[in-house]
């Protein structure tokens, strides 16, 4: 297909709109989200946690205490925030909502205990270096809070200013990849647990540019979490190395010096393990999912270091999208449909390479829009390929369908390389024959006899000039024309001319008898017919003018062909052919006579021998 400027440009700009359309719908917003889960799994752990870390009830802390309901941990809590605290960690969050103190409980079940049973643990949470978290819910349409205790709530300095909501937006596919600094505004936003957190330890850490603007309602707009790396990459401490007698010597106790600390819950049962970008399955691997508290923890570095991952807007994705359209409808132009395929493709995989090295510049490129242009970049191209292919091929067959047998269409179009507009010079073998004594045979005939007998003589001939692959170039009263080797190239056409010849004469006898019987009047008249051949260059291809074309060929090997057929009658035989013909032909040619024959046109004579057999090869 010929490259034309104002259609590609035209197929480029469309398919640019049809993907911007595309890309603000859910299917193509899944695809994306893939994409941006794929770049996670293959970026790995992206960068160290520096202000982070994630301290854990896990089975084997658990297990130091197995006869200790979850809601009598309050002193051991005490002892974990005051370990954490001496050794130099900036802020605690604590994961776990103690939605029920032990003293609440007790008096509940009518127990004779204490009061003071949690006073270390309340005494902790009055230092203020503690966020408590919290849950908001809006299932009914009205905000349903989900709070610490009353008497945890109340040992807060700061009351529910020291909580943070713990609620992660879910897409549909239940993979946690964005975060709200705020979840819900009443007068003013309400924290999430890691921006309270995050603001809470701000203080402690040198510079915190994530943290501007958590107050204000753009806040409640969530965003793509920009996770340091997949599940583990935030150490995890057990809650029994803190409880240990000796941990603030363990070397794993020391390291969250200068560091908020995350306290969660990581149990078997408690379904506190969210998907994340990480768990896309790759290769047959099972998903691997994500303790809560690491989540929070992620979304805390990014706000502290000010690491982000921003989405790029529509104006600037068409931007980056425009190039690979454009070439691809340049490959669409010029190649095929498999090989533009393989270049569309190709230019797909090479957009998914630029958008993962923005991946991991922080900016997040939007794919599904560009691969719904690019597929239909190629489907329009083809399409339009398809209906000129057609359209050529319906050209071909009725500009050739009289001349040239079904084979050779056949052939001519499986070769895609139809004869190109205007003349080419190709080596053909040329065929004359006529009638002998035809002017004397029709007057021995009406008009409509005439006719009728040259119809059914053609009728014949012409099937045998089809039969061997040859090209009717025209007839010019009683004689007709043949080409070999045009349009289609053939090797043999010379042999296959030969071939024709022989069976036009054995043809001719088996018309007589038809002829006698169709009108008797003409008694024993003998129809006999002569044959001239050569072989040689000739322009062949469309040639006339712009009210008539038509599909022949010319030069001097055609004049020398007619001319030869003329000789038939002085040699008294009714094939003849050229030498040149007879050496093209091959092995196995049976003649007779041979003569140096003077055709008008020609300065020297021509070689040209009586042509009796073809033996079959």
């Amino acid at each position: 297909m010929q490259f034309k400027p104002v259609f590609y440009t035209g197929l480029t700009l469309a398919a640019l709109a049809l993907g911007l359309f595309t890309t603000r719908l859910e299917p193509a917003r899944r695809v994306d989200a893939w994409s941006s889960d794929l770049w996670h799994v293959l970026a790995g752990k992206r960068f160290e946690p520096q202000h982070v870390a994630v301290a854990l009830l896990d089975d084997k802390a658990l297990a130091a205490e197995p006869d200790r309901p979850l809601v009598f941990w309050g002193p051991l809590y005490a002892k974990i925030l005051a370990r954490l605290r001496e050794v130099g960690a900036v802020a605690v969050g604590m994961d776990i909502q103690p939605a029920l103190s032990p003293v609440t409980w007790m008096d509940i079940i009518g127990a004779d205990a204490s009061r003071d049973f949690d006073r270390d643990f309340m005494l902790e949470l009055a230092k203020g270096k503690v966020v408590l978290a919290a849950s908001v819910s809006t299932e009914s349409g009205e905000p349903s809070f989900s709070l610490p205790a009353t008497d945890y709530l109340l040992a807060l300095p700061r009351h529910e200013a020291d909580l943070g909501l713990t609620n992660v937006p879910l897409d549909r596919d239940g993979v946690v990849r964005r975060f709200a600094p705020a979840l819900y505004s009443e007068g003013e936003p309400r924290l999430s647990f890691a921006a309270a957190l995050a603001k809470k330890g701000a203080p402690g850490i040198s510079g915190a540019p994530g943290l501007a603007g958590l107050d204000d309602r753009a806040a409640l707009q969530p965003r793509p979490i920009a996770y340091a790396g997949p599940p583990g990459t935030f150490a995890h401490v057990s809650f029994a190395r803190l409880l240990a007698p000796d941990a603030l010597s363990d070397p794993m106790v020391q390291a969250l010096a200068g560091k908020l600390v995350i306290l969660g819950i990581d149990i078997h049962g408690a379904h506190d393990r969210l998907a994340s970008p990480y768990s896309l399955p790759l290769f047959g691997a099972p998903k691997e999912f994500m303790p809560g508290p690491e989540i929070h923890a992620n979304i805390i570095e990014a706000m502290l270091t000010g690491r982000s991952l921003t989405n790029i807007g529509l104006g600037a994705a068409a931007g980056a999208w425009l190039p690979f359209l454009a070439l691809c409808s340049l490959a669409c132009s010029r190649l095929g449909p498999g090989r533009s395929a393989l270049a569309a493709l190709g230019l797909g995989l090479g957009a998914f390479g630029l958008g993962y090295g923005l991946f991991l510049a922080g900016r997040l490129l939007p794919l599904a829009g560009l691969d719904v242009g690019l597929v239909a970049v190629w489907a329009g191209a083809n399409a339009v390929r398809l209906t000129r292919g057609e359209r050529e091929k319906a050209h071909i067959r009725h500009a050739f369908g009289k001349y040239v047998s079904d084979a050779a269409i056949t052939a001519i179009l499986a070769s895609g390389k139809p004869p190109a507009p205007g003349g080419s010079l190709a080596t053909v073998t040329v065929l004359f024959s006529d009638i002998r004594d035809f002017t004397t045979l029709s007057e021995k005939l009406t008009a409509e006899e005439v006719v009728e007998l040259l119809n059914v003589y053609f009728s014949r001939v012409c099937d045998i000039i089809l039969a061997h692959g040859g090209m009717i170039d025209k007839f010019v009263g009683d004689a007709v024309m043949a080409v070999f080797g045009a349009p289609l190239a053939d090797p043999k056409h010379a042999r296959q001319a030969l071939a024709t010849a022989l069976g036009m004469i054995t043809a001719s006898h088996d018309f007589e008898t038809w002829m006698r019987e169709r009108f008797p009047k003409l008694g024993d008249w003998r129809f006999r017919i002569g044959v001239g051949l050569h072989s040689g260059p000739a322009v062949v291809g469309n040639i006339g003018s712009r009210q008539r074309l038509d599909f022949t060929a010319i030069g001097d090997t055609v004049n020398t062909a007619s001319r030869l057929e003329g000789v038939t009658k002085d040699m008294g035989c009714p094939i003849v052919a050229s030498r040149m013909t007879v050496e093209m032909a091959g092995p196995g040619v049976a003649t007779g006579r041979e003569e140096m024959a003077r055709v008008k046109g020609k300065s020297e004579p021509v070689p040209v021998l009586e042509i009796l057999g073809l033996a079959d090869t």
